[in-house]
């Protein structure tokens, strides 16, 4: 059978972080329950599984985001991960992930999560300055981090924390110290995400206003590269951009992505990539339960993916990896040599410096690591 990868998306969290402008909505103020929103996922699971398992496909990597699904009841979260086996053909040994925030993590819902199957456990932790956790609007402390994860390394065999830099107020050395004190929790994968100030959200705001200050371009660089090195010191992988693992503990979910590979998103504005075409679900709740309700998929924009809008995507989302885009792949793939089809490209990056190759991958440089998206813009044709 042919693995591919599905995403499940639960839009409910506890409260809107200042940065976040994912479609999410606060549990209590939500005009769909859980309940409601879970009956309409359920009805998707089943069209979805029923394609896949038609198909001869089977799901090597299963990833319920948000969200924070684990802001669900125990008994919506127990209904949920009973649906996901029930209705996916899932890989004998799927890697599957469940995000999550610190003070929704208890011990009924870690032991819940690994008695359904759930191997991997992705907690936001962002940081662990409590004047900048509330300053971005997290609901948890430093303590609430290191004991939700303590739990967790209890369960999972592997546990990926999400980190931030850039904060406001954030300085190189007060990252590394906190790099230092994860990094002394063990856990096998860390996510390093630089800060984005989206349009609409409550942090724009702020920084419209005066009221917020971020640092600036040179210490924004320098975060990326102290973290980088400390991290490779301490014996972690850099093997995409913001992403870091001990060995062997890559995320195969994301890998799929960055390989451009096919994947199935379900859920409230989900995303999917699949029989060539890229389509996103409709974001509107009531429209989610209605198609469903009627059988339908609820399918909002598609996007056929000609030949070469699919070269560009390969090489834009390949080059996020430290290892970059493989010759033989491409090749294998389209049927063409990249250093043809994107020749003049690749000569004018290679004479900025921020691109480099060897007779196998073509792939960023040390320079062009943190500044990939000047890259990336050069082979949106």
């Amino acid at each position: 059978m042919m693995g591919t990868a599905v995403y499940l998306h639960i839009p409910f969290c506890q409260a809107k972080c200042f940065y976040c402008d994912f479609l999410s909505f606060v549990r209590t103020e939500s005009s769909i329950t859980p309940q409601r929103y879970l009956q309409g996922l359920k009805q998707e699971l089943a069209l979805r599984g029923a394609e896949l398992k038609s198909a001869g496909w089977e799901v090597a990597t299963l990833y319920i985001g948000g969200g924070t699904p684990t802001v669900l009841e125990l008994t919506e979260l127990r209904e949920l991960l009973t649906c996901c086996r029930r209705y996916l053909p899932l890989a004998s040994a799927p890697e599957w992930t469940v995000e999550a925030n610190p003070c929704t993590i208890t011990p009924e819902v870690v032991k819940l999560l690994s008695a359904a199957g759930v191997n991997r456990l992705s907690l936001g932790v962002q940081d662990l300055c409590n004047r900048r956790l509330a300053g971005l609007g997290r609901l948890h402390t430093a303590e609430q981090a290191r004991e939700a994860y303590l739990l967790c390394r209890d369960y999972f065999p592997a546990v990926a924390l999400d980190l931030m830099t850039a904060l406001p107020g954030q300085t190189t050395a007060q990252l590394l110290e906190t790099l230092a004190v994860v990094c002394d929790w063990g856990p096998q994968h860390l996510s390093l995400y630089g800060l984005i100030v989206e349009e609409g959200t409550a942090l724009a705001a702020q920084v419209e206003a005066g009221q917020v200050q971020l640092p600036d371009e040179d210490e924004v660089l320098a975060m990326f590269l102290a973290g980088r090195r400390y991290l490779q010191a301490r014996g972690y992988e850099h093997y995409e951009i913001a992403n870091y693992a001990l060995p062997g503990y890559r995320c195969r979910h994301n890998l799929t992505y960055w390989q451009n590979r096919p994947y199935l998103g379900l859920g409230l504005g989900a995303h999917s990539y699949w029989h060539g075409v890229r389509w996103e679900n409709t974001r509107d709740p009531q429209t989610y339960l209605a198609q469903l309700a009627a059988g339908q998929l609820p399918l909002a924009v598609q996007t056929v993916v000609t030949p070469e809008m699919a070269m560009e995507d390969t090489m834009i989302l390949g080059l996020r990896l430290v290892h970059g885009v493989s010759f033989a792949e491409f090749k294998k793939r389209f049927g063409q040599d990249l250093r043809q089809v994107f020749q003049q490209e690749i000569k004018s990056l290679q004479k900025l410096g921020l691109i480099e190759c060897d007779e196998h991958y073509l792939r960023l440089s040390a320079k062009g690591l943190p500044l990939a998206n000047l890259v990336f813009a050069e082979f949106l044709r």
